[in-house]
């Protein structure tokens, strides 16, 4: 289950950023305008938001923030972003 803890942890620059939960972890879910693509990437955290690994663990190019936030299920470690990472 995910929950938001923070849903304005950043938002300037073309890049927003939620803290959120899901099963017991703290995340980082980031929104990025920067690139040519959009993208939204998963970080793990600790529980005031300061990002603990900058491995992204899931996401997606294309995704919207609420996309991967009402599903994380899907993006979390998902066999897509991991071949993407060319972890697979």
């Amino acid at each position: 289950m995910t929950s938001i803890i923070n849903y304005n942890l950043k938002n300037d620059n073309g890049i927003r950023q939620v803290l959120a939960t899901h099963d017991g972890e703290y995340y980082v879910v980031s929104h990025s305008t920067l690139m040519s693509e959009p993208e939204t990437f998963i970080f793990k955290c600790d529980k005031n938001g300061t990002i603990t690994d900058w491995r992204e663990v899931g996401g997606r190019k294309y995704a919207t923030l609420d996309e991967v936030l009402s599903d994380m299920d899907e993006y979390l470690y998902s066999p897509e972003h991991l071949a993407f990472l060319g972890q697979v």
